[in-house]
């Protein structure tokens, strides 16, 4: 696979994963966690650093280099 099909592919993929990620999210925060604003500030907190370790191993796959 080429690097521009890669990135395309990857940078694709990244987005629609973050949409969902997002979306299950907030799902959670709304359907489980109590209403005490501390809670869900350590919750936010996690969830919103917690999809930079998946996209991580996605961009380092993007910019990996070619096999020849």
């Amino acid at each position: 696979m080429g690097i521009q099909t890669r990135k395309i592919f990857g940078m694709a993929l990244l987005i629609v994963c973050l949409g969902f990620y997002a979306l299950a999210g907030v799902y959670v925060a709304v359907s489980y966690l109590p209403e005490h604003w501390l809670i869900q500030l350590a919750y936010y907190t996690v969830a919103g650093i917690g999809w930079a370790l998946p996209a991580r191993s996605l961009l380092t796959w993007i910019y990996a280099p070619q096999a020849e």
